[in-house]
């Protein structure tokens, strides 16, 4: 009896590995599906052959693009993977992808000072917004959030701004008592 037990129970703990065995080879396969189409299209310009590895092929073009500095060409990628894909799991990775290439853009060397690098700060901080509401639980996009809040607070405004609003109430009472009989 023992022995039977031993042996049903070595049975089941084989059979949970191969099954565990196969999902591995199944996912394994489908990334090498995909990445044969990443290269097909990025060697060929050719089509992909399906619409379920269309966006996935979209969104890893993009983020190549986006690596390599072609933000406009990584933005239209993002753009078509969030308009034409209904997936929540794939256009909140495009929505964290796109935030993130507008705050490597706002922090980067060539960001053109602080005139230009507020509005991508601010694109970055509703792309992580929205990338929340599709999926609250994204832990990556609420510390990329607070980052962005760090570098761009909201509602506050600076010293320099608060004197010059000072001054010009001041300069507007000053004008408005003077004209007074």
């Amino acid at each position: 009896m023992k022995r039977l037990a031993v042996h049903l129970a070595f049975g089941g703990a084989t059979l949970v590995f191969a099954a565990v065995a196969l999902f591995d080879l199944a996912t394994l396969q489908h990334a090498h599906a995909v990445a044969r189409a990443v290269s097909a299209v990025s060697a060929k310009g050719a089509q992909p052959q399906s619409l379920d590895d269309a966006a996935q092929v979209r969104l890893a073009r993009a983020v190549v693009s986006s690596k390599a500095g072609d933000y406009a060409g990584a933005q239209k990628l993002y753009d078509s993977v969030l308009v034409q894909d209904n997936d929540a799991a794939l256009q909140t990775a495009a929505l964290f992808d796109l935030a993130n290439m507008s705050l490597r853009q706002a922090a980067g060397p060539d960001a053109g000072g602080p005139v230009r690098s507020l509005p991508l700060l601010e694109q970055a901080k509703e792309r992580y917004r929205s990338a929340l509401r599709l999926t609250p639980d994204d832990w990556d996009a609420r510390y990329n959030l607070e980052r962005a809040l760090w570098l761009a607070p909201e509602g506050q405004t600076s010293d320099e701004e608060r004197d010059y609003k000072h001054q010009a109430t001041v300069k507007a009472r000053g004008a408005q008592s003077e004209d007074l009989p």
